[in-house]
């Protein structure tokens, strides 16, 4: 009686274990948690000074992309034209683009699921998704954030990127890219509150060979995420008040 009882215990305790989460599975991959408020932004390493376009010396440029550099005026360093930015982010409003959305100074949001990764920026709710363990699709749109797949290599996630308007610019100084544009992440949780992101940018078009550079970004323990949208009419408020700019269109006021 006492052995029935015992059997009758464990199969009870095994029951309730098993309704209780995921259930176990044997020899299943176990992959870092990367999910959290984070918050980083501003200068990369590949946002050098611009006094010299194209005199960084990390920067294997083309011609293709020192002319176009050239075209450029940044809003803020060196050279830089508020007033007269040619900055699409400024002059048309167009999304930031990637990677620039990273170092946007806003939190942003990552959440993990088996079969994707999100990520969603404060500034103006901007969302990215990687899907795990796919490839890419044959027929994919050119788009402002591209296309995104992604597979764990240890304690690390690989992203591939493909796809991005060559409108955007990949930091907030101009350094340009071509619709050929493939960018690498290594994303790596590297201590408790630091997420370490290595990018390797490819593109033929505006640079020689592949280069690298390096975002970190500190855990935000409370974990909350704000609305932070800009408009249009904010932009032409700004310029109307603060740089005396005539509205070329009506502000709603």
């Amino acid at each position: 009686m006492r052995n029935q009882r015992l059997i009758a215990l464990l199969g009870a305790v095994t029951l309730i274990s098993g309704c209780s989460g995921r259930p176990a599975v044997q020899g299943a991959p176990q992959h870092p948690d990367s999910s959290g408020v984070w918050l980083g932004g501003g200068k990369a390493s590949w946002s050098t000074a611009r006094a010299k376009p194209g005199t960084e010396p990390d920067i294997p440029y083309t011609t293709w992309a020192l002319e176009r550099m050239k075209g450029q005026t940044p809003a803020s360093g060196a050279d830089s034209d508020f007033e007269n930015t040619t900055d699409p982010a400024l002059k048309y409003w167009d999304p930031l683009g990637f990677p620039r959305q990273y170092q946007h100074p806003l939190k942003f949001k990552i959440v993990q699921t088996d079969g994707y990764i999100y990520q969603f920026w404060e500034w103006n709710r901007i969302w990215r998704q990687i899907a795990l363990n796919k490839p890419h699709s044959t027929d994919g749109d050119i788009t402002w954030y591209g296309e995104s797949v992604g597979k764990w290599e240890g304690d690390t996630l690989l992203v591939d990127s493909v796809g991005f308007k060559d409108s955007t610019w990949l930091d907030g100084v101009g350094h340009p890219h071509s619709e050929e544009l493939r960018v690498i992440e290594r994303i790596r949780r590297v201590g408790p509150e630091t997420l370490q992101i290595d990018f390797t940018f490819e593109d033929p078009v505006a640079y020689t060979r592949p280069w690298t550079s390096q975002h970190t970004f500190k855990l935000v323990p409370d974990g909350k995420m704000t609305e932070a949208i800009t408009t249009m009419s904010d932009e032409l408020r700004y310029r109307e008040r603060y740089l005396k700019q005539k509205p070329p269109i009506p502000i709603r006021r």
